[in-house]
């Protein structure tokens, strides 16, 4: 894989966790989704997932990170603590994604777009009024 999780920050606080990742090499970011696994009751990882995000388009360059904050923001570039690339991109949720007591999962896939279909609508019709 081209992007690896590198830690996760601040779980269970919206508007203060993040994910870093790191580019291991130059890589397309909207080839990655982030995954929340859900356990069942006997604390085994399920197959479900309860929350997905996929990233954004955008190219990283080998050794450029990528902070993933839950909260709503803009997407910014900026310098990490160490001093290295740093790209801010924002899940755009109010509560927090990382936030249970005992035991947190996250994923990284790689994911691909199989098919895509665009489904139009109609365009609105004006409404006309005659005039006698």
């Amino acid at each position: 894989m081209s992007l690896k999780i590198d830690s996760i920050h601040n779980h269970g606080n919206a508007s203060e966790e993040y994910i870093m990742l790191k580019a291991i090499e130059k890589v397309d970011i909207g080839n990655y989704a982030i995954v929340d696994r859900t356990f069942n009751k006997e604390g085994k990882v399920s197959n479900i997932h309860r929350h997905f995000f996929r990233l954004p388009s955008l190219i990283v360059e080998k050794g450029e990170y990528v902070s993933l904050r839950t909260s709503k923001g803009s997407y910014e570039k900026g310098k990490t603590k160490g001093d290295q690339p740093l790209h801010r991109i924002y899940w755009g949720s109010d509560a927090p994604i990382w936030n249970d007591d005992k035991v947190e999962q996250v994923e990284l896939l790689k994911v691909s777009t199989v098919h895509k279909e665009t489904i139009n609508r109609p365009p609105k019709r004006k409404l006309v009024i005659k005039k006698d």
